[in-house]
């Protein structure tokens, strides 16, 4: 198995009318952090095995979404990626006990300390194997083999998706960051299957069509941080599925979790010209959002948390929707289109 992520350049990522979709982050930013801090605060005695371990992520937790958390961030500041291990393709199996003593490993290690400690903490938790999309993967790259592995685990009763390695940190240029990613705690399986499929058909979940390996090599790479916006996944694969499809999704950057909630945009990249689009942004984060293509700038309306406009052009060429902070002078880009005839 391949068992890591790969950072790439590009940023392509979703659209269509997206709704802000059901999100299982269900914790306030002020409560992840206190959970947050517990979890990096385990004392070295009580990391010694699993179950120790487990007992005190989840004291005075209640939720199952809370004790997930403890458990990934846990996970996700302690144990690193076997990078020198994946390069020189000497990627031995390894127990949850081995995984814990050495705090590196390949996927398939992160995945079984993940699913011993959900156990351990009263979750029901499995392991999944299975093909995924790396950053530098390119749309229709065949998969002979499964090349990673995840968990799926029960929260209030709805199976979720969380992948502790690429949650971990990312590989780029054969060097390993430890960057903690949002985009892969508890994500609702119609977002994670742009880039994970389970070998197993049954572990898919999504509530829209399940696919084929052959479907899931033909989609377009999606940037896991464009779900940071709220956008709703199964629209994106409505979109994707669609027989005018141009093939490229809109293009996004690398922004904070939940900085904006995009509730209505076009999902294509490629926009059309003399075309009505609408966009609707809330956000408590951003004083002014405009839509700019080359030097016009027109502010979208605004109403409270509320920014939107009904927008369509003759000019051809990039169009971009860029914000400005309370406090602050530029403006930072959150959309990128391409309008054509």
């Amino acid at each position: 198995m391949f068992c890591y992520r790969l950072l790439s350049v590009a940023s392509l990522a979703t659209a269509v009318f997206l709704s802000a979709s059901a999100s299982a982050h269900d914790v306030s930013a002020r409560q992840r952090a206190a959970i947050d801090a517990h979890a990096l605060a385990a004392p070295p005695e009580i990391e010694a095995n699993s179950k120790s371990l487990a007992a005190y992520l989840v004291q005075d937790l209640h939720s199952d979404t809370e004790k997930v958390r403890a458990i990934y961030r846990w996970i996700s500041d302690r144990i690193a990626y076997d990078v020198e291990a994946f390069l020189s393709g000497n990627v031995q199996a390894m127990s949850s006990a081995e995984v814990l003593q050495k705090r590196v490993s390949v996927c398939s290690g992160f995945a079984a300390l993940f699913e011993d400690l959900a156990t351990h903490a009263g979750l029901e938790v499995n392991s999944i194997a299975g093909y995924a999309k790396s950053y530098g993967t390119q749309q229709g790259t065949h998969f002979d083999q499964p090349n990673h592995a995840w968990n799926a685990i029960k929260v209030d009763g709805e199976w979720r998706m969380v992948d502790a390695t690429w949650g971990a940190g990312y590989v780029k240029e054969g060097k390993y960051s430890k960057v903690l990613s949002e985009s892969f705690f508890l994500a609702a399986p119609e977002q994670f299957v742009f880039s994970h499929l389970p070998a197993e058909e049954r572990w898919q979940l999504q509530r829209t069509p399940h696919l084929s390996q052959q479907e899931f090599e033909a989609l377009p790479l999606i940037q896991p941080t464009f779900f940071h916006n709220d956008i709703s996944a199964s629209e994106a694969w409505n979109t994707a599925k669609k027989t005018d499809f141009s093939g490229s999704f809109v293009r996004t950057f690398d922004l904070p979790y939940h900085m904006a909630a995009i509730q209505a945009a076009p999902l294509e990249f490629q926009l059309k010209l003399d075309h009505a689009y609408q966009f609707k942004i809330n956000t408590e984060v951003f004083e002014k959002i405009a839509v700019v293509q080359s030097n016009l700038w027109i502010e979208m309306d605004r109403q409270e948390r509320d920014f939107s406009i009904n927008f369509s052009s003759k000019i051809q060429g990039e169009l971009q929707v860029m914000a400005k902070k309370y406090g602050e002078a530029e403006y930072i880009s959150l959309l990128a289109y391409e309008l054509r005839p």
